[in-house]
């Protein structure tokens, strides 16, 4: 594959990156051509030797998806870098799917119960109508507000199991990407 064709090839799967990101890769990609034809190699052994444009592109993606997720440490973030390294390899569908659905999964069900539990006293001042006495609307609304003390507790606790899960799934998908790119060097 000649210099032309490979950087054509690379561009046209660097699609989903912004253009400011995609010419900083090319123009790597590019100065990697120069100085191997500058020392007297044919651009075909340069090409063969740099890997399939379809992995570096998908290992790009990656790592620009990863940069972001690192930035923002945001869900949506983490699960554009997911989603682009379960696409690197099958081991990933078997072994990080599943379990990073179910850990989202839980998280997801702490903030939920946080927030029921937080709005538990307006419940007991909704109770107020229909309590026959004094004593029993007060009973429902201290109990309440220990629920809703749990439920603080638990939101900051959710959010605090929530970061070590982006930073712990980061951290997990830059090292699958290291492997699998020495992999390719291997190829």
């Amino acid at each position: 594959m000649s210099q032309t064709e490979f950087l054509q090839r690379l561009s046209n799967l660097l699609k989903n990156i912004p253009e400011e990101e995609k010419q900083d890769i090319l123009s790597d990609y590019e100065e990697h051509f120069r100085i191997a034809i500058e020392s007297g190699r044919p651009e075909i052994q340069v090409a063969a030797e740099l890997g399939k444009p379809e992995i570096i592109a998908k290992e790009c993606i990656t790592n620009f998806h990863l940069e972001k997720a690192s930035e923002n440490q945001s869900v949506s973030s983490l699960f554009r870098a997911i989603y682009t390294s379960v696409g690197l390899g099958f081991f990933n569908v078997i072994f990080l799917l599943g379990p990073f659905i179910a850990a989202v999964a839980v998280i997801f069900s702490l903030f939920v119960v946080s927030f029921a539990f937080l709005i538990t006293p307006l419940a007991a001042i909704a109770s107020a109508f229909t309590v026959d006495s004094i004593s029993e609307f007060f009973l429902n609304l201290f109990i309440s507000i220990g629920f809703a003390g749990l439920g603080l507790l638990i939101g900051v606790g959710g959010f605090k199991v929530s970061r070590a899960f982006i930073a712990w799934s980061t951290n997990y998908v830059k090292s699958n990407l290291n492997i699998i790119k020495e992999e390719n060097k291997s190829i």
